[in-house]
């Protein structure tokens, strides 16, 4: 397939940098967003939430299980495994970005 890989390691650096790019962001250019705002919209276009193999991977080599909470308490139906995939692989993601930007908002 490809060579990409990923663990939870990975997906802490990657959460950490997208936290900080909207925290940036968010001071750059004056957002009218919440950097939490603009952490949502980075994690739902990124490519970990939207490419099927990479959703899946995601969710057979990290711990989804913040994903997976936040997903349960959503009560959300879901359509096929793929479906099912990507919401878990988003979640998993946001949440850690979420967890990422509080850390960085209590050292300012």
């Amino acid at each position: 397939m490809t060579d990409f890989k990923i663990n939870d390691y990975i997906l802490q650096q990657e959460a950490k940098r997208l936290a900080q790019e909207c925290l940036d962001e968010h001071d750059t250019l004056d957002s009218l967003l919440e950097p939490s705002e603009l952490l949502w919209n980075k994690c739902l276009g990124h490519e970990w939430s939207i490419y099927t193999y990479k959703a899946l991977l995601l969710c057979a080599e990290c711990d989804t299980s913040e994903g997976e909470d936040y997903l349960e308490g959503l009560d959300m139906q879901h359509d096929s495994f793929s479906d099912h995939a990507f919401d878990v692989a988003f979640y998993t993601l946001y949440c850690a970005a979420l967890n990422a930007l509080e850390e960085l908002q209590q050292e300012t």
